[in-house]
């Protein structure tokens, strides 16, 4: 037996019959295996497109909510102020064309950024407000509210006071939560200890003289009329405190000095001004 014979191993009859019946594939075609690579690399990449395209989607809703919000902030809080010193008069324009005159010592405070929404201020001090027609206009003060339509009014709003005198059109004042009056040309409301009280043919020309700078006052504390001149001359006058509780009738017009307007004040009610410093004065009892 040679060693080829020893390391032949022939297939059967039966074996050879069966390979002849069927193929066995042993391995894919190049062209198979690239399609299916391909497949999987353009699917890999369609999730991440779409993963990516969703978070995108976030961060922009994200950002523009912010922005959104951001906004809001600004137009609720945004204000302007326009603020008249002592010594000055000044008139404030606001965003629908209406007015407002200020006195001296007079502060106008509104919102520019949503006026066309609502129309309201806060105001302290003494102003002229002439309103045009168009939604509800609110005059919010440390003592009351005013509210009107289309109107012109006064109010003086200073420390404990609360004035309101309406010109023309009709006016709502109310102080505090229940109590509220209506205002009819040449009407006029006072805040008398914590109440509203309503004077009929009031002489509304008197409550705005101060426009043409001139002032009037009917029994009128005299610590009132002493803080007004020291507004209008931009001055410090002190008042002997046992003073304080008498009161003053007449007026005044600001074309006279200011040491005119005092001698006024004081020579019929017998007292004296006496100047301490450059616009500083002290009043009292003339001895």
């Amino acid at each position: 037996m040679n060693d080829k014979n020893l390391h032949s191993n022939p297939l059967t009859s039966e074996e050879q019959q069966l390979f002849r019946k069927g193929k066995i594939t042993w391995e894919k075609s190049k062209d198979d295996v690239w399609a299916e690579l391909d497949k999987k690399i353009n699917a890999q990449k369609k999730r991440y497109v779409v993963s990516l395209n969703h978070q995108v989607l976030q961060w922009v809703a994200a950002a523009v909510l912010l922005l959104v919000v951001g906004l809001l902030g600004v137009v609720s809080t945004y204000t302007k102020s326009v603020e008249c010193l002592p010594g000055e008069h000044k008139l404030a324009k606001l965003p629908d064309g209406s007015t407002v005159a200020l006195n001296a010592g007079s502060v106008l405070t509104y919102y520019p950024l949503k006026w066309k929404l609502e129309r309201k201020v806060r105001f302290e001090g003494e102003g002229y407000f002439n309103v045009k027609k168009g939604n509800k206009f609110y005059a919010i003060s440390a003592h009351g509210t005013t509210q009107v339509l289309g109107t012109s009014f006064n109010i003086y709003s200073r420390d404990d006071k609360y004035r309101v005198t309406c010109l023309t059109g009709k006016v709502q004042v109310s102080s505090g939560e229940d109590e509220k009056v209506i205002l009819f040309p040449n009407n006029h409301a006072d805040l008398e200890k914590g109440k509203l009280v309503v004077k009929e043919m009031f002489g509304a020309e008197k409550a705005i003289s101060w426009k043409n700078n001139q002032f009037f006052f009917e029994d009128r504390p005299l610590i009132e009329v002493i803080d007004e001149i020291e507004r209008q001359y931009a001055v410090t006058i002190k008042l002997d405190p046992q003073l304080n509780n008498r009161n003053f009738g007449s007026n005044f017009s600001k074309k006279y000095s200011v040491e005119e307007v005092l001698d006024f004040v004081c020579r019929p009610m017998n007292l004296k001004f006496v100047k301490q410093s450059e616009n500083v004065y002290l009043v009292v009892e003339n001895s």
